[in-house]
């Protein structure tokens, strides 16, 4: 099988078996695979990338937006402070 890896601005994007990309050797595939499932856990505000070294970057993300109630969470919320549930 083939393996092959995609390198944009000197991050790894890519690693897999398909077409483009530079080919690389089952191990260096494996070290790639091992590199990644160690990633450092992201925050809020802080995710990380990849670059041709091996090493982590962090880069900093916009935090999410905070999300609407639902219409039924605003019910819910009303009907525990009119004591009709709990």
């Amino acid at each position: 099988m083939r393996y092959n890896k995609q390198i944009f601005n000197g991050f790894i994007v890519a690693v897999g078996s398909f077409n483009g990309g530079e080919e690389i050797s089952e191990a260096e595939y494996n070290t790639i695979l091992e590199v990644v499932r160690n990633k450092p856990t992201a925050t809020e505000t802080t995710d990380y990338r990849l670059r041709e070294d091996l090493t982590w970057e962090a880069y900093e993300v916009e935090p999410p937006e905070p999300s609407e109630p639902s219409v039924e969470d605003k019910a819910e919320a009303y009907d525990i402070l009119m004591g009709v549930s709990e």
